[in-house]
């Protein structure tokens, strides 16, 4: 009995693995307008723009976290920000229990994350209720070298 235990434990801890490799990447989001580099924070899951179409206001600035409800993160670059943190892997196969933020609203809201084949990444956010929340279809996107954010960037 103890071994069926550790040999149910070990593939529980490989496919958590597994499902963590598949979606530890990039991947364009539903509006083509920037792409998330999903990758692991610990045993959890965390992402952040690593490219933006439009990087720039109409004054060639840099983008800024202009709508964030904390005066004192405004003046963040969008280039580099963490999106989404905290997400755990969860019974189905996906990621759960973490926060995905949304510079353009300046909102956070509940997060799930679940591969929907091996280029789809479906991205819900939620206030309390999943059913209630909205789902968008990320792409799995290489991102060209030099197309990245800078790194100095980054927060």
């Amino acid at each position: 009995m103890r071994c069926a235990v550790a040999l149910a434990s070990l593939l529980l801890l490989t496919t958590a693995a597994s499902a963590q490799t598949d979606i530890a990447t990039t991947w364009l989001t539903h509006d083509g307008q920037g792409v998330v580099e999903i990758a692991p924070c610990g045993a959890k899951l965390c992402g952040r723009i690593v490219w933006l179409k439009t990087p720039t206001d109409d004054k060639g600035a840099a983008l800024t976290d202009e709508n964030n409800p904390s005066p004192k993160l405004r003046k963040r670059p969008i280039c580099g920000l963490a999106v989404l943190s905290g997400l755990s892997p969860d019974k189905s196969g996906g990621w759960d229990g973490g926060k995905i933020y949304d510079p353009e609203e300046g909102d956070t809201y509940d997060a799930t994350l679940k591969l929907a084949g091996p280029d789809r990444l479906t991205v819900t956010g939620y206030l309390g209720v999943k059913a209630l929340g909205q789902t968008f279809t990320w792409k799995r996107y290489a991102l060209p070298a030099g197309q990245r954010c800078s790194t100095a960037a980054q927060q």
